[in-house]
Parts: C-alpha cells; sequence; structure tokens
C-alpha cells in the first residue's frame, strides 16, 4: 500500500502541466516531442486541441499563394493618408542632419583623407 502511494506521488510529481507543455510547443510542432508530451497530450484536451489547431494552421498557411506587391498608386494613396492624417512627416523634414549637402561634404572629406594618405606613402 504504501510503495502504491510514493508511484502515485511520483507519477504525479511526472505530470507535466500545461505551461511545461506549451514551453515546448515550437518543438511539439516541429518534430513531435517525446512520450512525456504525448502522455500530457492524451490526459489533456485543451492543449490536445491547441495542437491540432496550430498545426492545422501550419498547413494551411503552406497553401498560401505568394502574394504579389500592389501597383506604386496604391503606396502613393497609402502615404497620402498617413501625411493627411498626421502620422507621417513629408519627406523633407523628415532629413534632418544627414541632407544632401551634408553627406557631399562628408564624402569630399573622406576623398581629401585618402589623396592626402595615398600621396605620403
Amino acid at each position: 500500500m504504501r510503495v502504491a502511494r510514493i508511484e502515485d506521488a511520483r507519477s504525479e510529481r511526472e505530470t507535466m502541466t500545461c505551461a511545461e507543455f506549451q514551453q515546448a510547443l515550437p518543438h511539439i510542432i516541429d518534430g513531435g516531442g517525446d512520450v512525456k508530451y504525448e502522455e500530457h497530450l492524451k490526459q489533456c484536451t485543451v492543449c490536445a486541441d491547441l495542437v491540432a489547431d496550430l498545426r492545422y494552421i501550419a498547413e494551411q498557411a503552406k497553401l498560401l499563394v505568394p502574394m504579389h506587391d500592389p501597383s506604386p498608386r496604391v503606396w502613393t494613396g497609402i502615404e497620402r493618408s498617413l501625411l493627411r492624417e498626421g502620422l507621417v512627416k513629408p519627406a523633407q523634414a523628415r532629413r534632418g542632419l544627414l541632407g544632401p549637402k551634408l553627406i557631399w561634404i562628408i564624402s569630399a572629406a573622406i576623398g581629401v583623407g585618402v589623396a592626402i594618405y595615398i600621396l605620403a606613402r
């Protein structure tokens, strides 16, 4: 009788919780899992349904057709809407410090530095 209680206590401690099971979901979905995961799936309908749903979603996602990029008109319309709503600033206002003049000055300085280095050798 005492041996049976010890075995029952051990099996209760070895019972996987749903949280432990869900932490291992990526491994389970990709490759299946080992006996302890399968045992949890047999005992827990919530996790079994979750795994079934995730596998179904993964299978259906494989059937999606590659999407084509929308025309430039669509992007222009989105940009105009965002500008109108004040969610983005016009392109000129976004340039900040690295405007075309500053980039040209930095490029020229690098070029002069390379020329001086080559001449000094």
